[in-house]
């Protein structure tokens, strides 16, 4: 028995009516949580694996999508803006950390980036300063509290030095006239100021403030109690994306580096790939985890603080980290 066309076209219709009713509902595009970051600088590689973890889409894939703030002002602490809302994460030194929990500011360290402070003291290879014991009578620029000038009275006074035996300068942030020898001394970032004297054809010396017993966490990302106790799931949704990251750049120096210039177009991408692999050492230390934290570490820093007379404050410095998120997501 023949069917005729119209009789066919029924059933068909009816069948695909019938299929498409056993499919499930389309879902539709579940929308990321939209977060802050409060960097502890300008855009640079110096920040390459937060960059990485977005433009990776390892954020995308935990549901986050990352806004990352250059620092307002090189005066200004970054660590209140994380306190106020601005952003929900920072980025900030180890020692400003333990400071600002003894001011009361509830911030509390959950991963360190730069496990090795990027510090260094550099002076001009002709200069004969090759060592902290030729310092005294000399000129530095101005040093930082509770930052550079921590580091630099702790080597000091370590190796039975007067630090007020160096003249401060205030010079800015302007390389030149260090270059100009109108300042002895230059606190800077081996994977920064270092490479710029490079790359200008400066030879220099390098004392780090390591060889003389002075251990600091540099970059350390940071967040609130608050956030940490009313959002934990999204805590470690951002360090385990951000670590992955981090991950990533070092495995990838050469495109990680460029990364920054989404951020700002101005930088020049050959200098971003070679901060990017000046802070390889800095960020995978070979000793265990990225982004991993020792009690010692934090403990030599408070005492170091005090020594300095800088921190003077009760403090129970196991308060300012917390290894909860990294021993979950490296179990």
């Amino acid at each position: 028995m023949k069917i005729p066309f119209h009789m066919l076209a029924v059933i068909l219709f009816i069948l695909l009516f019938s299929l498409s009713a056993c499919q499930p509902a389309a879902t539709p595009t579940q929308a990321l949580t939209p977060i802050n970051v409060q960097l502890a600088w300008t855009h640079q590689a110096l920040f390459a694996g937060f960059y990485a973890a977005e433009q990776q889409g390892y954020y995308a894939e935990e549901g986050l999508a990352a806004t990352f703030l250059p620092r307002p002002n090189l005066g200004i602490n970054v660590i209140p803006l994380v306190v106020d809302g601005t952003a929900d994460f920072g980025v900030d030194y180890g020692a400003g950390l333990i400071l600002a929990r003894s001011q009361g500011l509830p911030v509390t360290a959950i991963a360190t980036i730069y496990r090795r402070h990027p510090l260094v003291f550099i002076t001009l290879a002709d200069s004969g300063l090759t060592r902290p014991q030729d310092f005294p009578g000399h000129t530095i620029r101005t040093l930082v509290p509770g930052g550079s000038a921590v580091a630099f009275q702790a080597m000091m006074t370590r190796l039975g030095l007067d630090p007020n035996s160096v003249e401060q300068v205030d010079i800015g942030y302007d390389l030149a006239p260090f270059f100009a020898g109108e300042v002895d001394i230059l606190p800077g970032f081996v994977n920064f100021d270092v490479l710029t004297a490079h790359e200008q054809g400066y030879q220099v010396n390098l004392i780090f403030p390591e060889d003389y017993g002075v251990h600091l966490y540099g970059y350390t990302l940071f967040t609130t109690d608050r956030l940490i106790q009313e959002n934990t799931d999204l805590v470690e949704r951002f360090l385990r994306a951000t670590l992955r990251g981090w991950q990533w750049a070092v495995e990838n120096p050469e495109e990680a580096g460029p990364l920054a210039l989404k951020y700002d177009p101005a930088l020049d991408a050959a200098h971003q790939v070679a901060i990017m692999t000046a802070s390889i050492p800095l960020v995978n230390t070979g000793e265990d985890h990225i982004g991993w934290m020792k009690p010692e570490i934090w403990a030599g820093m408070e005492q170091t603080l005090r020594e300095q007379g800088v921190l003077t404050a009760p403090l129970d410095v196991t308060q300012v980290y917390t290894m909860q998120f990294l021993e979950e997501i490296y179990k």
